[in-house]
């Protein structure tokens, strides 16, 4: 993220490769840099890497995460919000700058990686794809992949998966996989309880014929049986929406459940949309427009919740401030993110 970036660091073209350009005469003179934007939480591990290219005359160099608030002028690991992994003494920092030791130093030609694995809640680090062990538990923030330089001559490059990782990652979310296949396989699942959740499916799904086919539930089951309207109704709406036949499909609707629509604006908003694009497909233009300006625009233009009494007497400034305070977070781009590693997308 080049826009909050530290003005002692040079981001380079490709926004991948990062070179300290201060004197590092204080401890307040780091040059720090974040992600444009943190690890998406749906995924199992969040994970980056960064190569040394050069440590600089100190190699006071560091590798971790930071929330949204983080200072730039600081190493990840002493701020409030951060954590870090620190090349000169291989030191491992949580909102302190006392530090505990953690792992090897790195220098000139080291790899070094940080990850948030989800499911365990922990973040790790690794030196040239060993894994160094569990730095941290239970963070609490929406973390952004960081860096920090504090030595003259320091460069490194980043990698957020458009190349190889060093790191077995791949490997390491396989075996996760497994261990959590492996636990839910262990726990022990009632047959009445399986059979009941398959049939409120197929039920759910309008799938008559599959729940037809199931055998009746016998004598003693705790598992209610499936009301035969119930799925014949659900049925016959489905087919209507499916047919595009809308007037028909509401109609049901509000014989069969009077109130759903009533309580439901969302549900409302997704029929008479669709109500809308029926109308034009079959060439029904003023109709398409009536149901426009009788359904749809009221749906659009419903006034906002009343402002609270202190927003309502601040200054806008303040306002236009919190409007576009983040923007920076979603802005430029560092390359791929870690998440494509795993496979999965990001969402962005």
């Amino acid at each position: 993220n080049t826009t909050r970036a530290s003005h002692l660091v040079k981001v380079h073209k490709d926004k991948l490769t990062v070179s300290y350009t201060g004197k590092a005469n204080h401890t307040q003179d780091v040059g720090a840099v974040l992600a444009n934007r943190p690890f998406a939480k749906k995924v199992l591990i969040g994970y980056f890497e960064m190569t040394v290219i050069s440590a600089g005359t100190r190699g006071c160099m560091a590798i971790g995460l930071g929330n949204a608030n983080f200072n730039v002028m600081r190493h990840p690991g002493w701020e409030p919000g951060s954590y870090g992994y620190h090349g000169d003494d291989g030191r491992k920092f949580q909102e302190s700058g006392r530090g505990e030791p953690y792992g090897p130093k790195f220098s000139t030609g080291d790899t070094v990686g940080c990850g948030l694995h989800f499911g365990t809640r922990e973040i790790f680090f690794t030196k040239n794809g060993k894994h160094l062990g569990v730095g941290f538990t239970n963070p609490s923030h929406s973390y952004y992949p960081s860096v920090g330089l504090h030595s003259e001559g320091e460069s490194l490059s980043l990698n957020f998966g458009a190349q190889p990782f060093k790191f077995r990652l791949d490997d390491m979310i396989r075996e996760e996989r497994e261990k959590l296949h492996s636990t839910i396989s262990r726990i022990p699942m009632d047959a009445a309880l399986v059979d009941g959740i398959v049939r409120n499916y197929l039920e759910h799904y309008a799938c008559h014929r599959a729940l037809a086919s199931l055998p009746p539930i016998g004598g003693g089951s705790s598992v209610p049986q499936p009301s035969s309207s119930s799925v014949s109704i659900r049925k016959d709406i489905r087919e209507l929406l499916v047919q595009g036949q809308m007037a028909e499909a509401c109609a049901k609707l509000d014989e069969a459940f009077p109130n759903l629509m009533a309580s439901s604006p969302k549900l409302r908003a997704y029929v008479r949309c669709q109500e809308f694009i029926e109308h034009l497909r079959e060439g029904r233009r003023d109709t398409a427009l009536q149901t426009a300006q009788q359904y749809i625009a009221p749906l659009l233009h419903a006034p906002p919740p009343a402002p609270s009494q202190r927003a309502a007497s601040g200054p806008p400034q303040e306002a236009a401030a919190t409007n576009g305070g983040d923007a920076g977070g979603q802005e430029g781009a560092n390359g791929h993110s870690q998440s494509e590693a795993n496979g999965e997308s990001n969402g962005t």
